[in-house]
């Protein structure tokens, strides 16, 4: 008698948004967030990260704009902080772009800069905030406090798996000094401490990339959606979850989807 035994893979699907820069009035802008919106219900996904930069600019009308095209959807959705949209010179505080966000999203809790939340068992996902509070910069730095909390968070749950979203990216899409993160070193630190982190999703440089580092961690960079030919990114994971104890034993797809 030949006893076969079926090992059920577990898939996790998620879409990831870079820069949109949303602009109050654009209609080109409104209508293709729309045909997200359905093209995300299409694939079904479990939910959609918008990975900074978006509003183009950092007002009120932008990000009320924003979150009101937002609003109608049915798939939970998290928004990164991007260094255009809050920061005190010439635009709205962090706290008041954090409170029109949260009122509109009951996804994200209360003011938070940077949180994680779980989307199974198996899975957390950190939101970072890398953003300077004062003034845009094209430079991410992820503060002392954010690098304590999350090595502290990555220590506590050891034996999860983590996806860790940002809006500027520890390895840039382009290996150029001047695309670095002012605080790489210390960062990388914590990073090097933990065997759990399966990738790190980031946007700001308008242009994608998927790389593999030594310890299995994915780098994934998405697209403009701001762009004149407006895609996004769907990531599929797929793992047993009796077996799942490192990134490497996990398969990561990364398809780049036209709206």
């Amino acid at each position: 008698m030949l006893l076969q035994i079926s090992v059920k893979a577990e898939v996790l699907e998620f879409a990831q948004i870079g820069d949109v820069h949303y602009s109050y009035g654009n209609q080109n802008t409104d209508k293709y967030l729309y045909f997200l919106n359905l093209s995300l219900r299409k694939n079904n996904v479990d939910f959609a990260v918008f990975l900074g930069d978006n509003v183009d600019k950092s007002t009120e009308e932008n990000v009320i704009g924003l979150m009101r095209c937002l609003y109608p959807w049915r798939i939970p959705y998290y928004l990164v902080l991007g260094n255009n949209d809050a920061h005190k010179l010439n635009g709205l505080e962090k706290d008041v772009y954090l409170d029109i966000v949260t009122t509109f999203n009951h996804n994200q809790k209360d003011r938070e800069k940077f949180y994680y939340f779980k989307p199974n068992s198996e899975f957390i996902c950190v939101v970072l905030d890398d953003t300077p509070d004062f003034a845009p910069s094209n430079h991410g730095e992820v503060s002392d406090e954010q690098l304590v909390w999350l090595d502290n968070l990555l220590t506590k749950y050891s034996k999860k798996m983590f996806i860790i979203f940002q809006h500027s990216p520890l390895n840039p899409p382009r290996d150029e000094y001047k695309l670095s993160m002012l605080n790489t070193d210390k960062y990388r630190q914590v990073i090097q401490k933990h065997s759990n982190i399966v990738l790190m999703s980031s946007a700001h440089y308008h242009q994608d990339s998927v790389k593999q580092d030594d310890k299995g961690i994915w780098h994934i960079s998405a697209p403009a959606f701001s762009d004149s030919l407006p895609s996004y990114q769907m990531i599929k994971i797929t793992y047993d979850e009796k077996n799942i104890k490192s990134p490497k034993d996990v398969t990561v797809e990364v398809t780049k989807v036209r709206v």
